[in-house]
């Protein structure tokens, strides 16, 4: 399921143009910018409260959160942390990059979310991006948690009343039936949720108690989610989709998602951190990018995230029936 057409031209242009400006071919789509690390819950799943445990104190201020995104310049910004609702002007720096032109996803785990929900006010290119990584049986369980489920779900459906757009994220993991998650999406869509973001957990070099898929296991999972659910409503595009089941093979562009919080720009990637630089060009022009991904690092190996494979999609297009794939599936066809 895509984006409105009109969102994914206004990204298309604003890529093909900063690529002209720029003179070259990596342009960062999204910036993952994180405003803090703290956070309400401690996931069994998430790296990021175990690798900045120690800063997670120290916050983005609304000016760098701006300044970022003028010098990162990418058409999507995603707004996360830790728990960005935590902070009292994330509302602020959300209007701040709407303002900009940005396509903004609020990634959020829906604690807060109504009781901070009048601070917002819906607009075509604002999401709230809702993590769920299942039913309250396993979602409670990786957040540790009893009612978390609920809770993100009530914010659900009253931003859904209020008009605004929701997506959710959700990761797998080992131990996730495929027929919990396709129960989850089934109610998820009848609440109207938007979309669903889905890849398979990533095994952080910090060590996290919930069990990660291989990259032969992933692929067999979501084969089986395909049996099942097919493509209904998932916000990716059909080949990141044929990836995740071993249908395709893309490489990763560490440089798609670029990765801005307290302690700086993130190097490499998402996922990864060896260092933090404190300017975007030191960033660009400073990484080895061909050191990374699978077949290249070892971290990478099992790696399947759409931060990374999503961007690469449009360098995998060979053929005019990928190419009237494309236009079929953003034509919702």
């Amino acid at each position: 399921m895509p984006l409105p057409m009109s969102i994914n031209l206004k990204i298309a242009r604003h890529l093909a143009l900063a690529r002209l400006r720029k003179n070259s071919a990596r342009v960062p789509i999204v910036l993952m910018l994180e405003l803090t690390h703290a956070c309400n819950l401690h996931c069994a799943g998430c790296g990021r409260v175990r690798e900045y445990a120690d800063t997670k104190h120290v916050r983005l201020s609304r000016e760098q959160a701006r300044a970022a995104m003028l010098e990162a310049d990418t058409p999507v910004v995603s707004i996360s942390g830790g728990e960005p609702l935590l902070l009292p002007d994330a509302p602020a720096i959300a209007s701040d990059a709407l303002e900009l032109g940005r396509v903004v996803y609020f990634c959020t785990n829906g604690l807060l979310l109504a009781k901070r929900l009048k601070e917002f006010t819906p607009h075509p290119r604002f999401y709230f991006n809702v993590h769920l990584d299942g039913p309250p049986e396993i979602h409670d369980a990786l957040t540790g948690l009893p009612g978390a489920t609920e809770r993100a779900l009530a914010g659900i459906r009253q931003a859904k009343e209020a008009g605004f757009h929701v997506t959710t994220n959700t990761t797998i993991y080992s131990h996730t039936p495929v027929e919990s998650i396709v129960a989850l999406f089934r109610q998820l869509a009848d609440m109207g949720v938007d979309g669903f973001m889905i890849a398979p957990g990533y095994h952080y070099e910090v060590g996290i108690p919930a069990a990660t898929l291989n990259r032969p296991a992933a692929h067999e999972w979501f084969r089986a989610l395909h049996a099942l659910w097919g493509d209904k409503r998932l916000y990716h595009t059909p080949f990141y989709l044929e990836f995740l089941r071993g249908e395709r093979q893309l490489k990763c562009m560490p440089w798609g998602t670029v990765t801005y919080n307290p302690q700086g720009w993130k190097r490499p990637c998402y996922l990864l951190t060896d260092e933090h630089v404190p300017t975007f060009d030191e960033l660009m022009d400073g990484t080895d990018w061909e050191a990374y991904g699978p077949g290249r690092d070892p971290r990478c190996a099992d790696c399947m995230l759409h931060s990374g494979f999503e961007p690469a999609v449009m360098d995998s297009l060979h053929s005019m029936h990928d190419w009237w794939q494309l236009i079929r599936w953003q034509l919702g066809k």
